[in-house]
């Protein structure tokens, strides 16, 4: 028996990424603590892919807290339990760990936005680090100490003022509250969106050019 499947807006209908964001690989739109995007990393690194996307940090949920010894809102904790076992079930093959508190993602991110700037080379080794720093570890990535275990990972240096300014990184990915608001995403040069979590080889036929727009598939908001 079939399925009715949602009707996926045109490439023509797609609205262009901003100036900021042009590019001519994939663009991936993700945050540190969403464990769809964790999936979706190691999935990349896994197919060595993760080299050839350009990376796009945004914060989904700011209001998290930057400390293990917080406790998190009822509806976040159930979010978070749900969404863990929906990756442990779909992606056997991907370790993750329920981390004790959600923690807020915002230094990481800044730190991530900096590397991909200046040493665009390094940072897919840092991407990793911080992702699994937190899903594998349950070690708290907000924390300065962590986020430099993080850089030496990958071969960095810390400095302090490697961070990116937050209203710099608003400006380059303010449009995606406005325009998708969810994450997961890969959007390709030709238009073509690919919305939440699908699974393995969609994402690597989408990567690799054999571009469609499939259903969208689970996601953070």
């Amino acid at each position: 028996m079939g399925i009715d499947l949602p009707v996926v807006a045109s490439l023509e209908a797609a609205r262009p990424l901003p100036p900021e964001l042009l590019s001519s690989r994939v663009v991936v739109v993700s945050d540190f603590n969403c464990p769809y995007c964790y999936t979706l990393n190691e999935w990349l690194t896994e197919l060595d892919l993760a080299g050839r996307v350009f990376w796009v940090g945004v914060e989904h949920k700011p209001h998290l807290p930057t400390d293990l010894s917080a406790s998190n809102r009822p509806d976040d904790v159930a979010i978070l339990h749900s969404e863990v076992s929906d990756v442990q079930r779909r992606a056997p093959e991907v370790e993750v760990q329920l981390p004790p508190v959600w923690v807020n993602s915002q230094n990481a991110l800044l730190l991530q936005a900096a590397i991909e700037a200046d040493h665009p080379e390094l940072a897919p080794a840092l991407r990793q680090a911080i992702f699994r720093r937190f899903w594998r570890e349950k070690r708290n990535i907000a924390a300065p100490d962590e986020l430099a275990a993080c850089l030496a990972q990958a071969g960095l240096t810390w400095d302090e003022e490697r961070f990116l300014d937050p209203g710099q990184l608003q400006r380059i990915t303010g449009w995606w509250s406005l325009e998708l608001d969810r994450i997961p995403c890969m959007l390709a040069p030709t238009g073509a969106r690919h919305l939440g979590l699908q699974d393995r080889p969609a994402v690597e036929a989408f990567v690799q050019g054999a571009l469609h727009e499939p259903p969208p598939g689970r996601v953070c908001r």
